[in-house]
């Protein structure tokens, strides 16, 4: 039988309470460098994803990538409460990029 991964979401508290009903392992940490506290368990093999805020994103952009070449967990940036958002889609283009070698915004949505 194979093991059964986690989904964890690592932000404040307004950020992310609705994915506690979901089922999500939810890490609230009062400030974004706190993260840095529980990464180490978020890594070691029991979660296939993990969604961090865009403000815990910035505090521990070095450990995310060090992630980054591992099969697990998959890291997804999401907005946080009232944030506009544009880590997570810049590093959406950053990918596409990367597998296309080139952008696929038209330039209409730049203006």
């Amino acid at each position: 039988m194979s093991k059964r991964l986690h989904i964890a979401v690592v932000g404040d508290a307004t950020s992310v309470a609705g994915f506690r009903p979901l089922g999500f392992d939810v890490r609230v940490v009062e400030r974004p460098e706190a993260a840095r506290d529980v990464w180490g368990e978020l890594v070691a093999g029991d979660h296939g994803a993990v969604f961090v805020t865009e403000p815990v994103y910035e505090a521990i952009v070095d450990l995310v990538t060090e992630a980054e070449d591992r099969t697990i967990p998959a890291v997804t940036v999401i907005p946080a409460a009232g944030s506009r958002g544009g880590v997570g889609a810049a590093k959406l283009d950053r990918a596409i990029v990367r597998a296309l070698g080139t952008s696929m915004t038209s330039g209409e949505e730049e203006r």
